[in-house]
């Protein structure tokens, strides 16, 4: 029986167990990255912040400045005609929905980006103080330059960028990120993407998959209570298609901080197709095709995308538009005549940080089994 087959039946077996991390350990195969030795780390963490008397200093960036109010990290949500799906997305990144973090550790800046209908003004006013809304003057068909905008006004020294505000959190996705980056100065955390449904919804739109009945979905669940049981209503994103065992070709909640941000350049307004085009596929691509970077992938979390008609999510690429040219053909030159080359996704893997909560067990299962039928 080989490694994976072994890791496979194991996964089977935890379906039902509350604790999974002697598994993850056998998933860890870096030796310096083994969850044991992490978690070592973070008690001996813990423990030191909460002596009496210690003061933060400015070289440790990722705990955040609560004496004065300064968060942890900040959220920058993109919005355009997301009126139904922002709302749940902004709820899944504020505490206590998100565990480990206090109210003020985490800001939230939503950037309405021209939408024609805009977010409702008694939801805004539902938000707390921690969450900003900003409307974009002279907005861009691309999120690009409105997703730098938001970088450079975030409070906090980490910033976590959501080109797609119709993207839910799993709970412990900042708390595992902000970990993350205690590992090293030159950190970058990806987290993969699921689609809410039982099939990528480019498919499920066909067979009559709507807002109204993923709204059921949701509910069935009885979501926000238990945020990780959207794992039970969710499909791997086409960009992740052996979940956590594999290259991913995009993540759409990444955790970095500011510095590095700025060090790769942000995203690239170049990309002024809208929607961006290949534009988040392009920065995730940069990011890791630096070596110096470390990069890290966040097991047992991941972003849940609300249908709501989006440039890639409402229909397939490979669609012809209306001109005869295809969505991704148009994509690609674009990012041909940018790069000087052509597009590939990043064959360089990442170091798995974190562990798998219950309800992702099966899911982890499913993509080791791909990953052995892939050969």
């Amino acid at each position: 029986m080989s490694k994976l087959q072994l890791i496979s039946e194991e996964l089977s077996n935890a379906c039902s167990a509350a604790d999974m991390r002697p598994l993850i350990n056998s998933l860890v195969m870096r030796p310096r990255l083994r969850l044991d030795q992490l978690r070592r780390y973070e008690r001996s963490e813990a423990k030191r912040f909460r002596k009496p008397g210690y003061v933060m200093t400015a070289t440790d960036p990722h705990q955040g400045d609560q004496a004065l109010g300064k968060p942890k990290v900040s959220v920058i949500i993109i919005s355009y005609n997301m009126a139904r799906e922002v709302p749940r997305t902004v709820q899944s990144f504020l505490p206590p929905y998100q565990r480990g973090l206090e109210p003020g550790d985490v800001e939230v800046i939503v950037l309405e980006n021209g939408s024609p209908h805009p977010i409702a003004p008694e939801i805004i006013a539902q938000w707390p103080e921690s969450v900003r809304y900003i409307n974009i003057e002279n907005p861009e068909k691309s999120p690009a330059k409105a997703l730098n905008y938001g970088a450079e006004i975030a409070r906090a020294d980490v910033i976590c960028p959501l080109i797609d505000g119709a993207r839910m959190a799993s709970p412990g996705l900042l708390q595992t990120g902000l970990s993350a980056l205690r590992c090293g100065e030159r950190t970058f955390a990806a987290t993969i993407g699921f689609h809410i449904g039982r099939k990528l919804q480019q498919i499920a739109v066909t067979e009559g998959y709507n807002q109204e009945k993923e709204d059921h979905l949701i509910a069935s669940i009885e979501w926000p209570k238990n945020g990780y049981r959207l794992f039970d209503i969710a499909a791997p994103a086409g960009s992740s298609r052996a979940a956590w065992f594999g290259a991913i070709a995009e993540t759409n909640a990444p955790i970095l901080t500011k510095k590095l941000f700025e060090e790769v350049g942000g995203y690239d307004e170049r990309f002024n197709i809208p929607g961006g085009g290949l534009v988040n596929l392009d920065f995730l691509n940069r990011v890791v095709g630096d070596e110096t970077i470390d990069y890290f992938l966040l097991m047992g979390e991941a972003t849940f995308h609300q249908f709501h008609g989006g440039v890639t999510t409402s229909r397939h690429v490979q669609l012809e538009e209306d001109d005869g040219e295809t969505t991704w053909s148009k994509y690609v030159r674009q990012y041909e005549a940018i790069r000087g080359e052509a597009f590939s996704t990043p064959s360089r893997k990442p170091m798995l940080f974190g562990s798998f909560p219950r309800e992702a067990a099966e899911i982890a299962r499913r993509g080791i089994v791909n990953v052995m039928n892939a050969g």
